[in-house]
């Protein structure tokens, strides 16, 4: 993103601690060895010389540094592309100090839980066992950040299959960031062919022209996106939309004629419409997002969310995916629903259209798993998966997989406990 892009969002925007952040742990590979081969005085040197090196470029991304684990850092991000970036930049400034031991990272996204300054939570975990995991030199990623960050770094970023990680019932679905240089000197080895990017177009519906004209900014700003329409109420969002047909609707949720949720259900409700919408609202209320959620929105965000989650977000959408995966929309999808009780065979009603293997699916995309984790699961192909997945959301009548998960719950197919 541009300065002068950057600039229009923090005048509009404030920059509040998100709830949503990428996780980045590092972890020094035998370091234990380096003071036993090097004695305490020079180990311990090379040790400050290494976290010397890496809290610059952290710095320099916009990082926080939530702790040291004594061989390494936990740090967060508000942006994935930046925590995958700073990743890279951390590997190159440890590999450039001298006598310095290999060093491996670790990174996930999702909403953590806070401790007063620290954070804990289902993505702290991942990210930690993720750089456990990791070879010496190596960067593993989760499956949500390379969908978000993996076209958008200059390094390929690679599937690297589901791993079963300690203290994560299920697979965890990875991607390996291929950073190394090529020894002979000609550039990346690994850098993916430059392609133009996909262009996303997005319409603009809020009240106040000022915030309007402000993410209009940012968005015409990146390469990628074309902001082809604005509205200032609910009825001419829908307006708009029908005849722009865009990718993406940022839809403030409290427009006047028609209110925000109101306008995004006559969006969704059109079969021939494929627009996603992302909610926009300046309060943080459950029960709006559980709606929203129902009514078949691929993303809820805050008005004072950082710039690059408002990117993120909008990338996600276009591409077709929810912004808050699955495994995050468990937790409140769980205060909300009164599971129905299930008929005789222990399917519900609503789902008797499904055959048994689809059942297992929606079952696992109800638990938080991708199709690369459903595969693995089942011993099945991830291309098998992904057309059971289309024709279970096919038989339900649904737009995508938060709706999925959503109906999973309602009708007690699944519940918190299971």
């Amino acid at each position: 993103m541009t300065a002068p892009a950057r600039a229009a969002m923090m005048m509009l925007l404030p920059m509040p601690e998100p709830s949503f952040v990428t996780v980045l742990f590092t972890d020094l590979v035998g370091s234990t060895a380096l003071f036993d081969g090097r004695g305490d005085d020079a180990g311990d040197a090379i040790r400050r010389a290494h976290f010397a090196a890496l809290r610059g470029v952290v710095a320099g991304h916009g990082g926080r540094e939530v702790k040291s684990t004594g061989d390494g850092l936990m740090v967060v991000f508000t942006s994935a592309v930046e925590a995958v970036r700073c990743a890279v930049e951390m590997q190159r400034a440890a590999a450039a100090v001298p006598g310095g031991p290999a060093m491996r990272v670790g990174v996930d996204a999702g909403e953590p839980l806070a401790e007063g300054a620290d954070l804990y939570g289902r993505p702290v975990i991942v990210a930690s066992r993720l750089c456990d995991a990791a070879g010496d030199g190596e960067i593993l990623v989760s499956e949500i950040v390379r969908q978000i960050a993996g076209s958008r770094v200059t390094e390929a970023v690679a599937p690297a299959g589901s791993m079963r990680l300690k203290g994560i019932a299920e697979p965890v679905a990875t991607a390996s960031v291929l950073w190394r240089e090529d020894p002979d000197g000609a550039g990346d080895l690994h850098a993916p062919p430059e392609a133009a990017p996909r262009q996303i177009s997005v319409v603009v519906a809020d009240d106040q022209r000022l915030l309007r004209a402000g993410f209009r900014v940012i968005l015409d700003a990146e390469a990628d996106m074309t902001v082809v329409g604005e509205a200032g109420d609910g009825r001419a969002a829908v307006d708009v939309v029908a005849r722009r047909r865009p990718d993406v609707v940022l839809m403030d949720i409290r427009v006047p004629e028609l209110d925000g949720l109101a306008a995004a259900e006559r969006i969704l409700e059109d079969p021939e419409n494929r627009t996603a919408v992302v909610m926009l609202t300046t309060f943080d209320a459950s029960e709006y997002v559980f709606r929203a959620l129902r009514i078949g929105v691929s993303g809820f965000l805050l008005k004072d969310t950082p710039s690059d989650r408002l990117l993120d977000a909008v990338r996600v959408a276009a591409a077709g995916d929810a912004l808050i995966a699955p495994s995050i929309t468990r937790r409140l999808i769980g205060e909300f629903t009164r599971a129905a009780r299930p008929a005789g065979d222990g399917v519900p009603e609503q789902l008797t259209a499904l055959t048994g293997r689809e059942l297992e699916v929606l079952r696992l995309v109800a638990r938080g798993l991708s199709n690369a984790e459903i595969a693995t699961e089942l011993i099945l192909g991830e291309a098998t998966v992904k057309t059971h997945v289309a024709r279970m959301l096919g038989k339900l009548g649904l737009r995508d997989r938060v709706q999925a998960v959503v109906l999973a719950y309602e009708t007690g197919l699944v519940t918190r406990e299971t």
